[in-house]
């Protein structure tokens, strides 16, 4: 391929872009300043005295920074369990079962005196496993939770993507091994542990990774000696550590949300959870496909300039047209996605684009 044929193939996906965007009548992304309200109803913000109570769990180790929690979240009340000692404020029976033991501790000890909204985290701050569009920032995302979302709705998944986790994701009739999913064989064997009455589903889905908000009346569905039960479970099953946890991490919105798929559409997730609204589901599907094809930019540009070649006078020029290909769609995902945080500060206009 020569290095032309090259320029047009990595200049494509803003060729198309562009031509979705400024087609005439086409708003996929377009948003003029007609379509954002300027008025000065905002999110209501968590140091509101209107807000719901919130209360942040954390699963940490002894050994695990969580410093930016005091230092960013002042005013939001925690309870940051040490999983590895014994002698904190906040500690479990054992370490075991990941974050799962932390949690249902967190709940058996605070059963009498929850908050209207409980927000499960892990220690780190920025990890992908966080919402792109909050810059993967935990910071950003429990800012901008809705927690009347989470109070209409119960259970809420606190990543917005889809993979890992949805959908069909364990299949809980498998008997053959899954070195990728080691809990899918298992699961089905210790169901009627955790759930006696309920049958076994044919799957287990949901996004990953441990992460979420339920709400007070969610947690009060079940007694008190249930949770026990659970944690008791964790602790005496001869099933370890990742196992355990994993487990775990497909049960959580089984228990709160009664659906053994839970799958919810990414465009309302970041809407309606957290702000960030594109005019419609196309727009929002849109820009995920232009992150896409920046990620892949990346990708081929990484392994072009990793590939040996033998002195060539169009590297630079080649190396030129990937950084400024690059660098065109960071630009533009950035402008949109800043214009979606904008929409979604405005009630009226989550409604709108929620309906789009």
């Amino acid at each position: 391929m020569t290095i032309y044929s090259r320029r047009l193939l990595f200049l494509l996906p803003l060729v198309i872009i562009s031509l979705i965007y400024y087609w005439p009548g086409n708003s996929l992304f377009r948003s003029g300043p007609a379509s954002i309200s300027n008025s000065p109803e905002t999110i209501t913000p968590i140091s509101s005295p209107n807000s719901p109570s919130r209360t942040l769990v954390v699963a940490r180790l002894k050994k695990e920074d969580v410093s930016w929690i005091q230092q960013n979240l002042p005013d939001i009340q925690t309870a940051i369990y040490v999983v590895d000692d014994p002698s904190a404020e906040y500690s479990v029976p054992r370490n075991k079962g990941h974050e799962a033991m932390a949690y249902l501790t967190y709940i058996i000890d605070h059963y009498e005196s929850l908050p209207d909204v409980t927000i499960y985290i892990h220690s780190d701050r920025v990890t992908w496993h966080n919402n792109d569009l909050l810059d993967s920032d935990l910071v950003k995302m429990i800012t901008r939770l809705n927690s009347d979302r989470v109070i209409r709705e119960g259970y809420f998944p606190l990543r917005c993507h889809l993979q890992p986790g949805c959908s069909d994701n364990l299949h809980l009739n498998r008997t053959d091994p899954n070195s990728h999913k080691p809990e899918e064989t298992v699961i089905r064997n210790v169901w009627r542990e955790l759930h006696p009455v309920d049958p076994i589903p044919t799957t287990l889905s949901a996004p990953c990774c441990g992460q979420f908000a339920v709400s007070r009346q969610s947690i009060l569905a079940f007694p008190l000696s249930q949770y026990l039960a659970w944690r008791e479970w964790i602790l005496e099953t001869d099933l370890d550590d990742v196992v355990s946890g994993r487990i775990w991490e497909y049960t959580w919105h089984y228990i709160f949300s009664t659906k053994a798929d839970f799958c919810p559409d990414p465009h309302h997730c970041y809407c309606d959870g957290y702000g960030v609204c594109f005019e419609s589901k196309a727009a929002s599907n849109a820009w995920f496909a232009l992150d896409t094809a920046r990620k892949e930019a990346e990708d081929e540009y990484r392994e072009w300039k990793e590939t040996p070649r033998k002195e060539d006078s169009d590297v630079e020029e080649q190396n030129s047209i990937y950084e400024q290909n690059i660098h065109n769609m960071k630009e533009e995902l950035n402008r949109l996605k800043e214009e979606a945080i904008a929409r979604g500060d405005h009630p009226t206009n989550r409604r709108i684009a929620l309906d789009s």
